[in-house]
């Protein structure tokens, strides 16, 4: 059992990784990282976090490849997916919800938003 949630970001813009590490000093909550798509899925299957949070636009995976691949493994199925939107449209929001994920954030995040969606889901 672990002492404190793990959220694996997932996202290749380095200027979002600030704001998860202030969140996770302030909740707090374990912060694992991957750059793209694939690599977030490989350390998915690994660590099993409680959330997974992606950016819309990561490379060599996106968010609903991810999502799709790890609702069809009992061991992951449940792992709420959030991603990160710049721009939402209710059509992207469907599709992000229709390959499984759980909701979506606006970016650019703020460490109260963030927060409050992490607390939302756990």
């Amino acid at each position: 059992m672990r002492s404190r949630p793990v959220v694996l970001l997932v996202d290749h813009i380095p200027e979002t990784r600030p704001v998860f590490e202030q969140a996770a000093q302030t909740f707090p909550f374990e912060l694992a990282m991957a750059e793209d798509g694939q690599a977030g899925y490989d350390a998915a299957m690994e660590t099993k976090p409680d959330i997974i949070v992606i950016r819309q636009n990561v490379p060599i995976l996106n968010p609903q490849s991810v999502s799709i691949l790890l609702k069809q493994s009992p061991e992951t199925s449940k792992i709420p997916v959030i991603v990160i939107c710049t721009h939402l449209t209710d059509e992207e929001k469907e599709k992000f919800q229709d390959a499984g994920c759980n909701d979506c954030i606006k970016d650019p995040v703020s460490v109260d938003a963030l927060i409050l969606k992490i607390q939302e889901w756990l």
